[in-house]
């Protein structure tokens, strides 16, 4: 994935490759979703990517031992 796609990739309906439409490749939902539940439970959704080299997802929720009522 491009860099400059970074900024926006968790946007809701968003593609970074202007080709893939729902016919051929998803509705730019997926990322949101994913970025929506774990920020529900208290955590956040990481993104690194480096033409070339690829992207990393990293998910990070709280432990146990902390409370999401407090």
């Amino acid at each position: 994935m491009p860099p400059e796609h970074a900024g926006r990739i968790f946007e809701r309906l968003y593609r970074a490759d202007p080709s893939r439409t729902r016919r051929n490749g998803g509705s730019g939902l997926g990322l949101s979703i994913v970025a929506a539940i774990v920020s529900s439970h208290g955590g956040r959704v990481e993104l690194d990517t480096m033409q070339g080299r690829g992207s990393a997802f990293r998910v990070l929720l709280p432990t146990g031992s902390q409370s999401a009522l407090s």
